[in-house]
């Protein structure tokens, strides 16, 4: 039975600089490290989130004042628009170009600016999904609703404080799931590296040492991101390259490290222990 001599706390702080841990994962641990790789991802998205929470809240805020203001009282009743404004009415942004039209005369029916997002008419809320597509939602649904600019500052208080746990569960799905694909194709890269040196690893162990040379890309990928430092993906990829080559080595070399079972030369040659040996014999 092959025993591990380390544990898992210690991957994040030695899978910098440590071979004999790779030697370790490679040789005496056992499955793939896909749970150790979530919780690392689990931790390490905490401040990318929270960065990316601060950058959204402060969109909102910027664009939120000047938007809302221009919000007029919008009454919709048994499927029927009312605005209290004069028509075809207009929502502008910072720069002064229109971004919404809200026309309940019947003399605009779509949008034909492609500045112009959103589009109301008397019956429908015509959206852009496209240069050229739109979604049509007749309001036929919709019984007793009344929007202004206060009701939306209060949908929009709200939002802001779900953004955190949002992005956040997004942003961990995301990178579990691309982190999980990257590290397929770096465990098959490193078995192949593998068997041309003649290597017993399997793909099983190769993918634990992609696992564990990813750790120093992840924390990172974490901490540039938390600082707001633009790292292009590509060199967190050659790091993780380089640390897997550097595994499947360590895995690969014939030098056995004294706690693989090794002989200690200098204890076999002193004089007592010699005398040890001729006294067995």
């Amino acid at each position: 039975m092959k025993l591990k001599k380390y544990r898992l706390v210690q991957v994040p702080f030695l899978a910098f600089f440590s071979k004999r841990l790779y030697r370790d994962i490679g040789r005496n641990w056992n499955g793939v490290n896909l749970a150790y790789l979530f919780l690392l991802l689990a931790i390490c998205c905490v401040p990318v989130a929270l960065h990316k929470r601060t950058e959204i809240i402060q969109s909102l805020e910027t664009n939120q004042v000047d938007i809302l203001n221009q919000i007029p009282a919008i009454h919709i009743q048994n499927g029927e628009a009312q605005v209290e404004a004069e028509m075809p009415y207009y929502i502008k942004n910072h720069a002064g170009k229109p971004i919404a039209i809200i026309d309940t005369t019947g003399s605009m029916n779509y949008i034909d600016d492609p500045s112009v997002q959103v589009m109301l008419t008397s019956s429908k809320l015509i959206i852009r999904r496209g240069r050229t597509l739109f979604n049509k939602f007749n309001l036929d649904s919709v019984e007793d609703l009344y929007i202004d600019k206060h009701v939306l500052n209060g949908w929009i208080s709200t939002i802001k404080g779900s953004i955190a746990p949002l992005s956040y569960g997004i942003f961990l799905m995301l990178s579990y799931v691309f982190a999980v694909m990257a590290m397929t194709l770096v465990a098959i890269v490193g078995l192949i590296f593998s068997n041309l040196m003649h290597s017993s690893l399997h793909l099983k162990d190769t993918m634990r040492i992609a696992v564990t040379a990813a750790t120093p890309s992840i924390i990172g990928l974490s901490v540039s991101s938390a600082l707001g430092i633009a790292v292009p993906l590509y060199v967190f990829l050659a790091v993780t390259a380089a640390y897997m080559l550097m595994g499947v080595l360590s895995c690969s070399s014939h030098i056995e490290d004294r706690e693989d079972g090794g002989i200690d030369l200098k204890a076999a040659l002193r004089p007592d222990t010699q005398a040890a040996y001729e006294e067995a014999a």
